[in-house]
């Protein structure tokens, strides 16, 4: 075998490393322990079995819609596991397995919880149906090894500890396949992520179809109408909500390529001082957001400064907005951003850059996502005391970057949402921030986001989920996305290595995992600061 073969296989390898590692010993110290992602808040084991038959039917009130698109969706995806599956009521026929989906009025649920009993038959109830299909996700987890494989009895109440859970994946750089995001939304639904942000442009394309602009699509590197409307409805069915990512005014050369009159004499960059920009803006993120429903919406607003601008456009908006200079003028294009956002009826969000105590203010309902606690001498703790909600986007460990910058599983697994870290980081613990409780107010930060930069699409599936290669002697592989979204599903309640072994036992299980011999990962696991 030749080397790079050899070193390609190393680093399949090592993203199943810790699941040879630590499942034997879990199987050994607690044959009860269920292989579930997240793992619910609580469970009650009972002694018995229920064995799954292969053919299941799914009982719910007649017409309650939302709940026979549900169970639609389970019906297909318990296919996929080999069970026929089925909505017919008739359930006369010997060994038929029946799964009961119910809404009912459950306050202590909230909007995304759900029980789960399991005794001779398997019953879901949730007080949305958003809870209710989270709910049949558990349920595909526990029937995971096909008909005829018994699960224990049980009785599971759960709920999420943060609202948001995302993921998202830069299709500006490298231009993603329509297939591919489908996919990937059901993947991060089977662990229960309900937030997907798509980064639509950048310096290098504009993915976005366009009938106001239609100049702005880059060729060859965008998707068109009907693909979009995929894509919507795939969201929807698995209760995934996309999140829109137009960056601007920075990263926005393929824009001006679209839109010359969007530019701003100091190069690659819009021009905010032209009224025409807000303008134009306005026209296309109405036009994209009829495209793609939704609660949030992403400006970008990072890596870009106006200050010493000597734009005519832009000096004069300085003036007449009575600013101070161009990072006040900043300030103001973010903000009049949110005027055209907020009346739409979405949330936004915006990467760290604004300083929170520079005028002119930025409106307090924009929410911030930090990623570098070195970058610009602006920490989490600014944004906080400041008033701001926060989506923790950290460089470490949340990023998948430019084939090198990633955390491994063991140590994302000592992650918790309240832990920020920074950007390019070769031992990510010597720059990590823990804020404790009392130094943000309960909801300030409302979860978590991993993102992957700049990766090719063949990549992403392993770099993220861990099925699928990584770079060859770069990035390995591995199930990052499963691990944080336990940590945002659970809070800190399950320690590093119980949350590993369950990984590392789901992952190990899953039918089709390739089946690699260990190796010695390259450097050690790095031990967290005392807390």
């Amino acid at each position: 075998m030749n080397t790079s073969r050899k070193n390609h296989l190393t680093e399949l390898a090592f993203a199943v490393l810790f699941a040879i590692l630590f499942a034997a010993p879990l199987l050994a110290a607690d044959n009860r322990r269920l292989p579930l992602v997240p793992y619910p808040q609580t469970v009650t084991l009972r002694k018995s079995d229920f064995v799954p038959p292969k053919n299941l039917v799914l009982k719910f009130a007649d017409g309650d819609t939302k709940i026979k698109s549900i169970a639609a969706t389970c019906v297909k995806d318990l296919g996929a596991l080999k069970f026929s599956a089925s909505c017919d009521k008739a359930v006369d026929r010997e060994k038929v397995g029946v799964i009961e989906l119910s809404i009912r009025n459950d306050k202590l649920l909230g909007a995304e919880g759900y029980r789960l009993t399991i005794d001779s038959k398997i019953s879901v109830s949730a007080a949305t149906a958003k809870g209710l299909f989270w709910g049949t996700r558990t349920v595909l987890q526990l029937l995971q090894k096909g008909p005829g494989k018994p699960v224990p009895q049980l009785a599971i109440t759960d709920k999420p500890s943060f609202p948001y859970r995302g993921l998202m994946v830069d299709n500006a750089r490298k231009f993603h396949s329509l297939e591919f995001h489908i996919k990937t939304i059901k993947q991060m639904a089977s662990f229960k992520l309900n937030r997907y942000q798509i980064h639509f442009s950048d310096d290098q394309s504009y993915t976005l179809p366009s009938e106001a602009f239609p100049k702005l699509p880059t060729k060859d590197r965008c998707y068109t109408k009907q693909q979009v409307k995929q894509l919507v409805a795939a969201a929807k069915e698995y209760h995934v909500m996309i999140v829109p990512e137009i960056d601007v005014p920075g990263h926005a050369r393929a824009m001006l390529r679209g839109i010359a009159s969007l530019k701003c004499t100091d190069k690659n960059k819009l021009c905010i001082g032209n009224e025409k920009t807000y303008q134009t803006l306005e026209k296309l993120f109405a036009e994209i957001m009829e495209m793609i429903p939704g609660e949030y919406w992403h400006l970008g607003a990072d890596e870009i400064h106006y200050k010493g601008t000597k734009c005519v456009a832009c000096l004069k908006r300085i003036k007449d907005e009575k600013l101070a200079d161009g990072d006040q003028l900043f300030n103001y294009f973010i903000n009049r951003m949110h005027g055209v956002i907020k009346p739409k009826g979405r949330k936004m969000l915006v990467w760290e850059g604004f300083r929170p105590t520079q005028s002119p203010k930025i409106d307090k309902d924009v929410i911030v996502c930090p990623f570098d606690i070195k970058h610009a001498g602006i920490m989490p703790r600014d944004y906080f005391q400041a008033g701001y909600t926060v989506l923790n986007t950290s460089w470490t460990p949340l990023y998948i970057a430019d084939r090198l910058y990633m955390t491994t599983p063991e140590i994302l697994a000592r992650w918790s949402p309240n832990m920020f870290g920074a950007g390019r980081s070769p031992q990510p613990y010597a720059y990590w921030k823990k804020f404790r409780p009392g130094s943000f107010k309960p909801g300030q930060i409302i979860g978590a986001q991993m993102c992957s930069w700049a990766n090719e699409e063949k990549v992403e599936a392993g770099l993220i989920f861990g099925t699928g290669p990584g770079f060859e002697n770069y990035g390995r592989p591995g199930p990052r996305a499963q691990i944080m979204a336990e940590r945002l599903w659970t809070g800190s309640t399950t320690t590093p290595k119980d949350l590993l072994e369950r990984v590392g036992q789901a992952y190990w299980e899953r039918p089709g995992t390739p089946r690699l011999e260990p190796v010695a990962p390259k450097s050690p696991i790095i031990n967290p600061p005392k807390s």
